[in-house]
């Protein structure tokens, strides 16, 4: 698919919650990492990488593979601007996170930037001013539409549990401290702030190890909610609560799953609907176009029952 067509289908399907679609199929620099690369060498050329055989490397310079970065970003704001003119809904700019980057990317010697706090650090600082000239970009193409920056950080959990493996594979990198880890995003929550953007993080997994942390820092947007303890308290805050459609589920088993964990709660799911935000399965998106079409049925069906409960309850 091209980034015309991705961004044709993106309008089309959420017009009121628009982002850039992620076409890692058209090569390096297209992909998560890529992306954020692309935007960390466009503030300092000491974190363009290349790609070796495995995986994403720092590059002396901002080679052919940056390149590719940054047009394919291009591209892909081009063919979403052009598709969704006027847009004054909730857009969404998602970014791998500091953590999760420097667990993906090498340095010259061959271990990832993960190993050096130092490497952390200076990462964190970069991408907050990477990320603030993509806000002022977006902002510039849409005026009207209200910001929200989301950190990708699925190798958070990971790092905290000294369970990143080394490039032998034979051990694992220490283990990162939680508070180095929080101490990492609250530069990105800062500057979102100050942009006017709300703010979230999403892990891997459903894990309460950042979740009321996160809550204190001011973030608005949780995903895998579903089993958190902190759940009742990021609805009464009407916060932005992301719900993974199970594939394996029917459209009926997922809202009446949804239904049930806020009911049990004690909470009406008609003065909570505003909050929920149903996505589909991140697998069930990038295996092909088919299985995409399907995910953003299935989430359609969902998002219609929540909405009637009638029908939701009814056999």
């Amino acid at each position: 698919m091209s980034a015309q067509e991705a961004a044709q289908v993106a309008a089309g399907e959420f017009p009121e919650a628009l982002f850039l679609p992620i076409l890692p199929q058209r090569g390096p620099g297209a992909d998560p990492i890529g992306r954020t690369a692309g935007l960390l060498s466009s503030i300092s050329s000491d974190f363009s990488t290349s790609v070796v055989p495995s995986g994403w490397q720092i590059a002396r310079t901002a080679g052919i593979d940056m390149q590719r970065a940054q047009n394919f970003l291009r591209q892909d704001q081009d063919a979403v601007e052009e598709h969704a003119q006027n847009f004054a809904g909730l857009f969404t700019c998602s970014v791998v996170g500091p953590i999760s980057w420097c667990a993906s990317v090498e340095a010259a010697s061959g271990e990832k930037l993960i190993r050096d706090r130092g490497a952390v650090s200076e990462v964190t600082h970069v991408l907050t001013e990477g990320l603030r000239g993509h806000l002022a970009s977006i902002a510039r193409t849409f005026p009207h539409a209200e910001l929200s920056v989301v950190l990708e950080e699925p190798h958070a959990v990971a790092a905290c549990s000294g369970a990143i493996p080394t490039a032998s594979g034979l051990n694992t990198y220490v283990n990162v401290d939680r508070a180095r880890i929080l101490g990492s995003w609250e530069p990105l929550i800062d500057m979102a702030g100050a942009c006017g953007a709300s703010f979230g993080v999403s892990l891997a997994n459903s894990d309460e190890l950042f979740t009321q942390a996160l809550m204190g820092a001011g973030a608005t947007i949780f995903f895998g909610s579903g089993s958190s303890s902190f759940l009742g308290e990021q609805l009464e805050a009407r916060n932005a609560v992301y719900w993974q459609v199970k594939p394996e589920w029917s459209p009926r088993k997922n809202a009446r799953d949804i239904a049930q964990r806020i009911t049990s709660l004690g909470f009406e799911l008609s003065a909570t609907t505003s909050s929920l935000v149903v996505v589909p399965n991140t697998e069930s998106v990038s295996e092909s176009w088919v299985a995409a079409r399907s995910a953003i049925t299935a989430v359609r069906e969902v998002v219609d029952l929540l909405n009637d409960e009638d029908r939701l309850l009814g056999e």
